[in-house]
């Protein structure tokens, strides 16, 4: 079904905003088409309209950007254009591996790797009488801002703060929470000049945090050194006795440790900077203690089964007077 469930799906989000409206509520839709996400099946009609031989990728670009214009369209018959947010992105970076099923990027490695290629997207933003039109923004922002800068949208300017204290929005469950996202409202409106955030921390798909940003430098603490391709799936990453460090203003593609020999030269000479990152980093790690996950992440190989078939080993050992 993946040639029509964007049809599906489409057609529920226009079926649930039209009902919203018609009973004068207000509503949050997140629209997660199929589309592009790999691998693309087009519809035989499609194939080809891209004018791209033999790049279903493109063909299916152009059929996503179709069902965007069907949801702008509802907006604006049910005359509630310019009272919704609209917001276009993207999770990640480009799952290059599976080109020319696959976007690109200018920025370094792919999907799954602690590179700027894995982590930067770009986002959209349509909110007509509050966000000027046509403007360009180049400052740190991140997915995760998004829900407290949209409750603040809605009137909620405090969730971070009742959620660190222990909050109960009703109901048998109080959530206690260390929400990672800032309110960009006053960014996103033009009221500050500056982003909210300063900081950002990347995590891998095994919740390693990898690296981290502050300003215009970034340290690596683990690094994934296949330069892409399946193999940054497969191959682990490597933990660095000394951080790696770039200046993303002065080298954004971070090509300088491949390109240069003076790069690590360079790196001695301003190591107070990893220093000052280091304490930022220690700081955050420490918020887990306080505010743990509620879960582990998942592993994509056997490592976390044989961990707790190890645990029930030594336990049955000790009940069995075996070890002690």
């Amino acid at each position: 079904r993946m040639e029509t469930v964007d049809d599906e799906t489409t057609a529920a989000c226009i079926d649930f905003i039209d009902r919203q409206v018609k009973a004068e509520k207000p509503f949050f839709t997140w629209m997660n088409f199929t589309r592009m996400h790999c691998f693309t099946h087009v519809r035989e009609s499609m194939k080809g309209q891209s004018g791209m031989v033999g790049n279903e990728y493109a063909d299916g670009m152009i059929e996503m950007d179709m069902n965007v214009g069907k949801l702008l369209d509802k907006l604006e018959e049910l005359k509630i254009a310019d009272n919704t947010i609209v917001i276009f992105t993207t999770d990640n970076g480009p799952n290059q591996w599976s080109w020319p099923d696959a976007a690109t990027t200018p920025f370094r490695n792919e999907k799954n790797s602690n590179w700027e290629g894995a982590y930067r997207v770009p986002a959209m933003i349509r909110w007509p009488g509050q966000v000027k039109p046509g403007g360009i923004s180049r400052q740190m922002f991140s997915g995760l801002d998004w829900f407290p800068t949209l409750l603040a949208a809605a009137g909620d300017t405090t969730v971070k703060e009742r959620l660190l204290k222990g909050w109960n929005p009703g109901g048998e469950t109080t959530f206690k929470n260390h929400l990672d996202g800032f309110n960009q409202l006053d960014y996103i409106t033009g009221k500050a000049d500056k982003s909210a955030r300063t900081e950002f921390y990347y995590f891998n798909d095994d919740g390693d945090l990898v690296a981290m940003r502050f300003g215009d430098w970034k340290l690596v603490f683990s690094e994934q050194r296949a330069p892409g391709g399946f193999a940054v799936w497969s191959e682990p990453f490597t933990t660095l006795r000394v951080p790696k460090m770039f200046n993303l203003r002065m080298d954004p593609f971070e090509r300088a440790d491949i390109v240069s020999d003076q790069y690590y030269d360079w790196l001695t000479k301003n190591d107070y900077i990893i220093t000052g990152g280091m304490l930022k980093a220690t700081a955050f790690l420490e918020t887990f203690a306080t505010y743990p996950p509620s879960q582990r992440p998942a592993s994509f190989s056997l490592d976390q089964v044989r961990r707790n078939v190890d645990k029930k080993i030594d336990e049955s050992f000790k009940a069995r007077g075996i070890e002690k």
